[in-house]
């Protein structure tokens, strides 16, 4: 059974926003793993604990009990340019964490790609 992808699509993702949400927009030009995560953790502003690594990742992908607002959104204007292996664990982390967010909980979370980039990405998946 396959799961379906919970992305939003968006014709010009950098618009985009969602009233009263925590709104996070990602850099373009984003090369590396390192730089990725590097990035995420300053725009999020992870706690100081976070590892820099996947799993850690996936971690605060599932928590944010230091975000105030109920809807969190991660905005990709472009994809990053990560090695195919990379990049398919960064997206089926997102999935997952999309997925994993229950209605009833503390908060929600949504992310946001160019409708450019929808075939690349379902095709990763």
């Amino acid at each position: 059974m396959t799961r379906e992808i919970p992305f939003i699509y968006e014709k010009t993702p950098k618009y985009y926003r969602q009233k009263g949400a925590f709104v996070v927009f990602l850099p373009p030009h984003i090369e590396t793993k390192s730089s990725l995560l590097n990035s995420l953790s300053s725009s999020f502003g992870f706690p100081k604990y976070f590892g820099f690594n996947w799993d850690a990742l996936f971690d605060l992908f599932r928590d944010f009990s230091w975000i105030s607002a109920r809807n969190i959104v991660l905005v990709h204007v472009d994809l990053p340019n990560l090695s195919p292996e990379e990049m398919k664990i960064y997206l089926r982390l997102l999935s997952d964490s999309v997925h994993d967010w229950r209605p009833d909980e503390t908060h929600r979370f949504d992310v946001v790609f160019s409708e450019a980039d929808k075939e690349n990405i379902e095709r990763l998946l």
